[in-house]
C-alpha cells in the first residue's frame, strides 16, 4: 500500500475510476489507497502499470499545455514586433511628410514649372540622404535599449532576483542616462511611491560615522553585494513591485532599487544585524565600518561582524572590502590613524565640474563641494558670490556670471587641491573654539592640542551675514559668530570645559558681565550652561579665523 500513498489524490482517484470503484468526494487520500486495496480486482503489477499510464498521461498534457502557452507568448511578442515596426514605418512616414513640407516652403521661390521640377528633384536627393541617417540613429537607439533592457533583465533572471509573472500593478522599465556613464535600466516607481505611505528610519550623521571611524588605527569596510536585493520580498510586495517590458511582466522576488521604503527597511535590517556592536562596527546603509585601536581586538570584532553577517545570509563583495588597514577610504573620505581627508576621486570631481552656466549647475556645484565644507576655511564666505547669484524669487535658469564668481569658483577649487587634512577629535582633551568675524561674515575653527602643544584643526565653519546681522555693531558681530559655533559644535562640547580664543578684548568679558546691550544679555544666558573660559588673543596671533576679514578686504580691493 505504500506505493499508493506516494501518488496524488487525483491519480488515485482517476485509478479508482478505470477500476469501477465509487469514491466519494470526501474520502481522504488513505480512504481511497484502502478501497483500491480492499477491491476484489487489486492485483499489484497491475495497479503500478495503471498508475505509471495515467502519470504518463498528466506528464503528456502538461508539456502540451506548456508547448501552447509557449507558442501562444510567441505569436504575441511577433504580433508586437509587428506592431511597433507599423508604429515606426508611420512615424518615419509623418517625418517624411514634415520634412517635404519644410523644405517645400524653403523652396518655394521658384516659380515656373522647370525650376519646380528641378527642385523637387533637389529635394528627393536630399530627402535620399537624410532619411538613410534618421533611419540609422532611430534603428541604433531602439537597438541599444533593447540589449540594454535585455542583458539586465538575463542578469536578474540568473539571480533570480525577478521572475516572469503576472500582477495587476506594473510601473514601467526605462533607460536612465548619465554624463559619462553608459545608460542603465531601472523601474520607474514614481507612480507607486506616491500611493506608499513613507516610513522613516533615522540615518546616521556621516560627520559623526567619519569622525568616530578616522580616530582608530585599525580599519575594515565590508560592503554588500547589492545590498537591497538580499531583502526577500512577500508575496503582497512582490504583486505590487511587478514591473513591465515591451513584452512580458516581471516580479521582484527580492527588494529592489527605487522603492520609497527601501532605505527603511534595509537600514532597520543593519541595526538589527549589527545590535550591540555600536562600540566597534557602525553601518551606512550597505557600508559597514569596523574600527579598532589594536591588533587583537581588531581580529574579534571582524570575526563577530562577519558571523553575524553570516547568520543573516547576508553576501559581501571581496573586491569592495578592505580588510585590517590603518587609512582607507570610507563614506568619500579617507580615514585612519587619527587624521581624515577628502578621497581624491570625490576631489576631481569638482576640479573636473565645468563653469555653471545655469542655476541648476551652481547648486550642483555647491552640493558638491560643499560635502566637504568642514575642510575648507570660510567655505560660506567664500562661496557667497555664487549663493548670492541663487538668491530673489525670479526662477528664470539664465544667470550673470561676474568675476567674482568665477573668483569663488576658482577659489574653492583650489582650496581643495591642498589635500586639506582634519584630526579626529579626543574628547580626553579640551576642545578650542577660535572665532572671527567682519562684514561680510563669520569664521569658526574647532581645534585641540596635541602632547607637544601643537594644534590641529577638527573642522571648520564659516556663515555669510544677513542683511540684519550686518546692520550689528563690532562686539554684536563678535558674540553672535560664538553663539553661532557653540549651538552647531554642541556634540563636541556639550559637558566638556572648552576654551573660546577670538581677537576681540571686549568679549573676554562676556561671561561675567554683558553690559546694558539686550542682545548681548540673551546671548549671554544661552551660554550659561555650558563651561568654557574666553581668552583674548592679538589679531596677528589669532591667524585661523582671522583670514575672513583678510577675504573681504580683498574683494573690496578688487572691486
Amino acid at each position: 500500500m505504500a506505493f499508493l500513498a506516494k501518488h496524488r489524490k487525483e491519480e488515485l482517484i482517476a485509478l479508482a475510476d478505470d477500476m469501477g470503484i465509487e469514491i466519494s468526494t470526501n474520502d481522504k487520500k488513505i480512504d481511497i489507497c484502502k478501497k483500491v486495496k480492499d477491491s476484489p480486482d487489486f492485483e499489484e503489477e497491475f495497479v503500478r502499470g495503471c498508475l505509471e499510464e495515467i502519470v504518463r498521461q498528466r506528464e503528456e498534457l502538461k508539456a502540451q499545455a506548456q508547448a501552447e502557452a509557449a507558442e501562444l507568448k510567441a505569436q504575441a511578442e511577433a504580433a508586437e514586433l509587428k506592431r511597433i515596426e507599423a508604429l515606426r514605418q508611420e512615424r518615419e512616414f509623418e517625418l517624411e511628410k514634415m520634412r517635404i513640407s519644410n523644405a517645400a516652403e524653403v523652396n518655394s521661390v521658384a516659380s515656373t514649372r522647370s525650376e519646380n521640377s528641378k527642385n523637387r528633384l533637389s529635394l528627393k536627393n536630399l530627402m535620399q540622404k537624410f532619411d538613410a541617417q534618421v533611419s540609422d540613429i532611430s534603428m541604433y537607439l531602439a537597438l541599444f535599449e533593447r540589449q540594454a533592457r535585455t542583458a539586465e533583465i538575463k542578469r536578474m533572471l540568473d539571480l533570480k532576483i525577478i521572475e516572469i509573472g503576472q500582477s495587476d500593478y506594473t510601473s514601467p522599465m526605462i533607460l536612465v542616462e548619465t554624463v559619462g556613464r553608459e545608460p542603465r535600466p531601472c523601474i520607474d516607481y514614481r507612480r507607486l511611491n506616491s500611493s506608499i505611505g513613507n516610513q522613516y528610519f533615522p540615518l546616521p550623521n556621516i560627520e559623526e560615522r567619519v569622525e568616530r571611524v578616522s580616530a582608530a588605527k585599525f580599519i575594515t569596510v565590508i560592503d554588500l553585494a547589492k545590498g537591497y536585493w538580499q531583502i526577500p520580498l512577500s508575496k503582497r510586495a512582490q504583486r505590487y513591485a511587478a514591473f513591465v517590458t515591451n513584452f512580458v511582466t516581471y516580479v521582484p522576488l527580492r527588494m529592489p532599487f527605487g522603492l520609497v521604503n527601501a532605505p527603511y527597511f534595509f537600514s532597520k535590517l543593519m541595526s538589527q544585524v549589527l545590535e550591540n556592536c555600536e562600540s566597534f562596527a557602525v553601518p551606512y546603509l550597505d557600508d559597514i565600518a569596523i574600527y579598532s585601536n589594536n591588533w587583537e581586538d581588531h581580529l574579534k570584532h571582524a570575526n563577530e561582524v562577519l558571523k553575524r553577517i553570516g547568520d543573516a545570509n547576508l553576501t559581501i563583495k571581496p573586491s569592495k572590502c578592505k580588510f585590517a588597514q590603518n587609512r582607507t577610504k570610507y563614506l568619500g573620505h579617507v580615514v585612519g590613524s587619527g587624521i581624515r581627508t577628502p578621497a581624491e576621486a570625490k576631489i576631481k570631481a569638482v576640479l573636473d565640474f565645468p563653469t555653471p552656466t545655469s542655476k541648476t549647475q551652481i547648486r550642483a556645484f555647491l552640493g558638491l563641494a560643499g560635502y566637504y565644507a568642514h575642510y575648507v576655511k570660510n567655505f560660506s564666505v567664500i562661496a557667497a558670490p555664487l549663493t548670492n547669484v541663487l538668491k530673489g524669487k525670479v526662477k528664470r535658469e539664465s544667470i550673470i556670471w561676474t568675476k567674482e564668481c568665477n573668483h569663488a569658483f576658482e577659489e574653492l577649487k583650489r582650496r581643495l587641491t591642498k589635500k586639506p587634512v582634519l584630526y579626529a577629535p579626543d574628547y580626553k582633551k579640551e576642545f578650542i573654539i577660535q572665532s572671527d568675524a567682519s562684514d561680510l561674515g563669520m569664521g569658526v575653527v574647532l581645534s585641540q592640542r596635541d602632547a607637544e602643544n601643537e594644534e590641529h584643526p577638527v573642522l571648520y565653519l564659516s556663515k555669510t551675514f544677513s542683511d540684519a546681522e550686518r546692520k550689528y555693531s563690532a562686539t554684536e558681530r563678535e558674540c553672535a559668530a560664538i553663539i553661532y559655533a557653540i549651538k552647531k559644535l554642541k556634540y563636541y562640547l556639550d559637558g566638556q570645559i572648552f576654551t573660546i580664543e577670538t581677537d576681540h578684548n571686549p568679549l573676554g568679558w562676556l561671561k561675567s558681565n554683558a553690559g546694558s546691550n539686550p542682545r548681548l544679555m540673551r546671548w549671554s544666558l544661552e551660554l550659561q550652561p555650558f563651561q568654557y573660559r574666553v581668552i583674548y588673543k592679538a589679531g596677528k596671533k589669532h591667524s585661523n579665523a582671522d583670514a575672513l576679514s583678510q577675504s573681504e578686504t580683498k574683494t573690496k580691493s578688487t572691486n
